[in-house]
């Protein structure tokens, strides 16, 4: 079947220890982000989200009779985006394997998610293999909710801003090394217990707030990241993240 296509108009340019809060501190310039943020491009995955189409560089291919065609690329769209915008009617184009965080940059056999645990872990960890691909003990502090965890499987990755809110707040346009970036960046990833992961979902600060001892900093990580990203968060986010920051020490 013929491939339908719309380009885009010029797409702007992206841009052990005591455990996750220096790590994220220190990122931009440790060696170990190195690891976790390539700036080499990645090839299309392949596969098809559920409109039945892939987004391919500045443009957006429908492989099915039933395939929409996005507003991702129409001129304009960034200063129509409001309260009355439903950022939910962008979600089906939103594909999985474009914002992978489960990719082993360094080929040496662990993924982000495993070099995360190995970073951020207050102890030393214990592998399930010999090859030291999967982390299975160690010690973390889920900073949302303030518990400390030990066994690995218990945990998972939660991006403070959610790739699929990135998705539908302007991240549908990038290209997919830069999606690939923000979904591997280590200032937007939490070691976070599973509940609390699924409690949260794609929720922007409106919906979903952490401890409080642990929101000044993360409505902080919310504005830097869409600072860095260039991302449009949505009115009532920006107004939740205010009222945070009121109680919030001077930094």
């Amino acid at each position: 079947m013929t491939d339908t296509e719309i380009v885009s108009d010029n797409e702007a340019a992206p841009e052990p220890n005591s455990g996750g809060n220096m790590f994220r501190k220190s990122c931009l310039t440790s060696a170990i982000c190195l690891w976790l943020l390539p700036t080499f491009l990645f090839g299309h995955a392949g596969s098809l989200d559920l409109n039945g189409g892939h987004y391919y560089g500045p443009s957006y291919h429908c492989h099915m009779t039933a395939c929409e065609m996005p507003d991702t690329f129409n001129i304009g769209r960034t200063s129509r985006d409001s309260l009355l915008t439903d950022y939910r009617s962008r979600e089906k184009f939103f594909n999985e394997d474009d914002w992978s965080f489960e990719v082993d940059f360094d080929e040496d056999c662990q993924s982000t998610r495993q070099e995360m645990l190995i970073i951020t872990s207050k102890t030393e960890v214990r592998y399930t293999n010999p090859r030291n691909c999967v982390v299975r003990t160690g010690e973390w502090l889920d900073e949302y909710t303030g518990e400390t965890f030990t066994v690995a499987v218990q945990i998972d990755i939660d991006h403070v801003i959610p790739r699929m809110y990135a998705h539908t707040h302007g991240g549908d346009r990038w290209m997919q090394d830069k999606k690939l970036m923000f979904a591997n960046d280590p200032l937007n990833m939490m070691l976070v217990e599973k509940r609390e992961i699924r409690r949260k979902q794609d929720r922007g600060p409106n919906r979903y707030l952490p401890r409080d001892e642990f929101q000044c900093e993360y409505v902080t990580l919310w504005e830097a990241l869409a600072e860095k990203y260039d991302l449009q968060l949505e009115t009532r986010d920006l107004s939740a993240i205010d009222v945070v920051k009121r109680d919030c020490p001077e930094q």
